[in-house]
């Protein structure tokens, strides 16, 4: 009687420990996975705020980068304009001295002098001031045309420099009987060579100001300004 009770109460011990022992698992299980909810939770929150704030400082970047390029394009822009300005009012006054030198050296070396025309010596003077009007004006302004433009416009020059002169000496002081040659030959180059060469810059000015040149036939220039 008193074995049965003492294994009763082995058995009833026993089975209280594991009973006990299962309680103490299951909590413990139960408040290990509530923490790893609880931190997975706060890391989640704290992953979006994460997330959040640096998509905010982002869009705060990507719309102060817009700005800035906004700025920085309209800036150019008006730079640009301002260049595009600066040289047309070169492009037309450039123009408008070298053909003004042109009309007055094809006038200077004409052929055909009527009666009551001005003197040679009347004609080149009036060469003379429009040779120097233009260097007053065109080399302080080069840097606003292309390299290349600006050559072009000193071979002009140089090529009109040197009829000039070779009419001068040639035919207006020359008491040579070859001075009728050399006056055709001058008469040729002026409203040849240097024709052609002072129609092709005029395509070059129009599509530096933006208009798609109408290439007309070389020796097409102005023949209001042949004599």
């Amino acid at each position: 009687m008193a074995a049965e009770f003492a294994l009763t109460i082995l058995t009833s011990a026993a089975v209280g420990a594991i009973l006990t022992w299962l309680l103490l698992f299951l909590t413990k299980s139960w408040i290990s996975e509530r923490l790893k909810n609880a931190i997975k939770s706060e890391y989640d929150q704290k992953l979006e705020t994460f997330k959040a704030e640096l998509k905010a400082e982002s869009d705060v970047a990507i719309e102060n980068l817009k700005s800035r390029l906004r700025i920085a394009t309209t800036e150019h822009q008006v730079r640009f304009s301002r260049l595009h300005e600066t040289r047309a009012e070169v492009i037309a006054e450039t123009y408008a001295l070298l053909q003004d030198l042109y009309e007055k050296v094809a006038d200077y070396v004409k052929i055909f002098e009527p009666g009551g025309d001005r003197t040679k010596e009347e004609r080149r003077r009036d060469v003379i001031s429009a040779l120097d009007a233009l260097r007053a004006y065109y080399p302080k302004k080069k840097i606003f045309l292309p390299k290349k433009t600006a050559i072009n416009i000193r071979n002009i020059d140089s090529e009109l420099v040197q009829a000039i002169n070779q009419f001068l000496y040639g035919v207006e002081l020359s008491k040579r009987d070859e001075s009728q040659q050399i006056w055709g030959e001058v008469f040729e180059r002026v409203n040849g060579k240097i024709n052609i060469a002072i129609a092709e810059l005029e395509d070059e000015f129009r599509e530096l100001l933006g208009e798609k040149a109408n290439l007309a036939p070389q020796g097409t220039h102005d023949e209001t300004a042949r004599p």
